[in-house]
């Protein structure tokens, strides 16, 4: 990312939307977000096209495929419309800039389509429960975590909006050169918020010792938290020091492989009291 380009951090919202509650509070939550940052909004639904028989000939396979997203498209001009029976000073004036139906795989779907429309985040949400097939194949948002071409927001179903005034961030100051990146900055300038860096120690000799502890890294204050595990770390400070977001680096290196692939991401995508802002360490 350019620094000509930073200066307009999370400006483009693209919401995922599948009409569940899930990205109902999604959408909603971005609604508000785009107004604290001043920025646009958009909707995208995905096609699976599964309703279409493969034994269809293609010209009119791709006609009912049309005339089903048209239907999808008006369906999501009514998701995206304010309610008639809100109060009238909860109601967002909020108009969506684009609704878009794409057709093929979710994810790939979704990533395409923040990348044609230049978006700078990526928004979802999660349920509150889970089925089996979830926990044991992965949820869409696990899928996007590790493939994102921007910033991700996961917002859990039924969180409401805070202004966000202090974005909680943990940091993994043995793999990451800097503990804030640029990009990160200028988001938390952006909505006008404090940055909490935090790090988790988890080395056993040393907890015995006290709980949490003031480190300079590179200049900026980062908090050591020592605690048995990275999720327990995590609940410890956000209890400590409460925050309307929490955001987390996607680094290339070793820690990648506990971020994705361990229990951390899901346990903060399913079960984080606060929206979760996931940002690949290579997008500034």
């Amino acid at each position: 990312m350019k620094i000509s380009d930073r200066i307009n951090a999370m400006k483009k919202l693209l919401v995922a939307v599948d009409f569940s509650p899930a990205s109902r509070y999604a959408y909603e939550y971005a609604e508000w977000l785009s107004l604290q940052l001043e920025g646009a909004l958009s909707a995208v639904f995905v096609n699976t096209a599964t309703h279409t028989e493969s034994t269809v000939p293609e010209k009119k396979r791709k006609k009912m495929i049309q005339k089903e997203n048209e239907g999808y498209r008006e369906r999501l001009h009514q998701f995206t419309a304010n309610y008639p029976n809100r109060d009238e000073e909860e109601v967002v004036e909020v108009k969506p800039e684009q609704l878009l139906v794409a057709t093929g795989r979710i994810v790939p779907s979704i990533i395409n389509t923040a990348l044609d429309s230049k978006a700078d985040a990526i928004v979802v949400g999660t349920r509150a429960k889970h089925n089996l097939r979830d926990h044991l194949f992965g949820s869409i948002t696990t899928h996007l975590i590790g493939q994102t071409p921007c910033p991700l927001i996961i917002v859990p179903e039924g969180a409401e909006y805070r202004m966000v005034s202090r974005i909680a961030l943990a940091v993994d100051i043995h793999q990451q050169k800097e503990p804030v990146l640029p990009i990160l900055r200028d988001i938390a300038a952006a909505l006008g918020a404090e940055l909490r860096p935090f790090f988790v120690n988890l080395i056993p000799e040393e907890q015995d010792k006290f709980k949490e502890e003031p480190l300079k890294k590179k200049g900026h204050e980062v908090t050591m938290i020592r605690e048995r595990t990275l999720v327990e770390g995590v609940d410890y400070f956000l209890e400590k020091y409460p925050s309307e977001m929490l955001a987390m680096y996607l680094p290339k290196r070793a820690f990648l492989n506990n971020l994705i692939r361990g229990r951390l991401p899901r346990h903060l995508a399913w079960n984080a009291p606060a929206p979760l802002l996931l940002i690949r360490e290579n997008s500034d």
